[in-house]
């Protein structure tokens, strides 16, 4: 008997794909529909004619062009990928097998995963004989020269694998664990050594090490040597190998027998307190990238010095009228002759005007002190308010001591015409 999806349908056959991807043509029996799969005993063979070559050879491209996707579908459904077999040497490669330990997907973790694997055929082949072919590849290029190399194994039941024998997983792991350890007595005398540690892990710790961009092994122990208190980085786990990243803390054997509880639910544990960790890392990340920043309080400018009045000096003013000594005579007193009355000289109207002129020019040149520092002040008191109301207290100071200079000067005036009066006066008596 025979079995076959039908692809098209003629008079007196149809043809069908079987399931190892053969095109055959089955006798039409009862009404197939396209895409049906049917059962027949024998193929459909008409009487020989002459037809063009070339139609053959157009229907056939034509069938592969349109139902090629569907034999891929067919082929994969066929023989499922229930399970994952990591190997760590140095190159880091995974194994995806079927139900009948049979190797029908391999990929490399790593840049040396990538060598070891090119060009190996895995398709449909034991799962022990492709990994003692890795192991093999991994010899020639030279990755187990180091002494006591560890190779660790790790395996993946998938979820929608329940269906299998509750023995599955570790007879898979036994045996591609009794080949690898078969190979190493083998190479032994070429002086190969290492240590092959097995363990089988949940599914949520191949899909975390796949978040992070390493293998599940290397993921394993890491979640393991964190738990024991060893402090291992996720970079360092992409960029070594396990057996150099591990030899300091003893190894992965050492990790792995140490490790008090290797469950599957123990690892689960581990990977959900590994994504708490991360989550939190990142809000505190991300609080602190939106702090605010404080910003400086910028320097108050710095105040002018507050400047010095000139200091007038007797010597400094022209012109100066000198003050009437006691009983308001002058302190240069008139000489009198005999005989003769001598008028005490009255102050010249010529020097009273060099005088208005010497104070106008000091006026002047005080104002126009008094411009230029105002000018050159006029930008600190714009900025400050403080400095405005000092420069104002002391623009009145000086028009106050101004009013008390010209008050002082009317006054001796006063007293210079006082004791001149008085002087006339004593004159007519004489």
């Amino acid at each position: 008997m025979k079995r076959g999806v039908v692809m098209s349908i003629h008079k007196q056959h149809a043809v069908v794909m079987t399931a190892d991807g053969q095109f055959l043509q089955a006798p039409i029996q009862g009404t197939p529909q396209i895409g049906e799969e049917i059962i027949f005993e024998e193929e459909y063979r008409k009487p020989r004619t002459i037809k063009p070559v070339y139609w053959y050879g157009s229907a056939a491209a034509l069938i592969m062009v349109l139902f090629l996707p569907l034999l891929f579908i067919m082929q994969r459904d066929a023989h499922p990928v229930v399970a994952y077999v990591s190997m760590d040497i140095n190159p880091s490669v995974e194994l995806g097998v079927d139900e009948n330990e049979k190797v029908r997907e391999l990929r490399a973790l790593n840049e040396d995963g990538e060598h070891i694997i090119k060009g190996l055929q895995f398709k449909g082949v034991n799962v022990e004989t492709v990994a003692a072919s890795i192991l093999e590849r991994a010899k020639v290029s030279h990755y187990l020269d180091t002494p006591n190399k560890d190779i660790f194994i790790t395996s993946v039941l998938l979820g929608d694998a329940s269906a299998l024998k509750l023995d599955y997983e570790s007879i898979l792991t036994e045996k591609v664990d009794e080949t690898l350890r078969g190979m190493l007595t083998q190479l032994a005398s070429d002086k190969v050594s290492a240590n092959i540690t097995t363990i089988s892990i949940p599914n949520e710790v191949r899909e975390e090490a796949t978040a992070n961009g390493i293998s599940s092994g290397k993921m394993a122990v890491y979640l393991m040597a964190k738990e024991e208190g060893y402090k291992l980085e996720i970079e360092q786990l992409k960029q070594q190998s396990i057996d150099k990243l591990t030899e300091p803390i003893g190894g992965v054997k050492t990790i792995v027998d140490n490790a008090e509880d290797k469950s599957k639910e123990k690892l689960k544990e581990l990977v959900a307190k590994e994504k708490a960790e991360k989550a939190k890392q990142k809000d505190d990340n991300k609080n602190s990238a939106v702090k605010p920043v404080t910003t400086p309080k910028s320097n108050k400018p710095v105040k002018a010095a507050k400047p010095e009045k000139p200091t007038s000096s007797a010597s400094a003013k022209p012109g100066e009228t000198k003050k009437p000594v006691k009983n308001g005579a002058w302190a240069n007193k008139p000489t009198i002759s005999p005989g003769k009355i001598n008028k005490p000289n009255r102050p010249n109207v010529d020097k009273q005007d060099d005088k208005d002129d010497n104070d106008e020019d000091n006026d002047d040149r005080w104002n126009d002190s008094n411009n230029d520092d105002n000018n050159d002040r006029g930008d600190d008191r714009n900025q400050n308010q403080d400095d405005n109301d000092r420069d104002n207290d002391r623009f009145n100071d000086d028009g106050n001591n101004n009013d008390d200079r010209s008050g002082r000067n009317n006054d001796r005036w006063d007293d210079k015409d006082s004791d001149r009066k008085s002087n006339d006066k004593q004159r007519e008596k004489d």
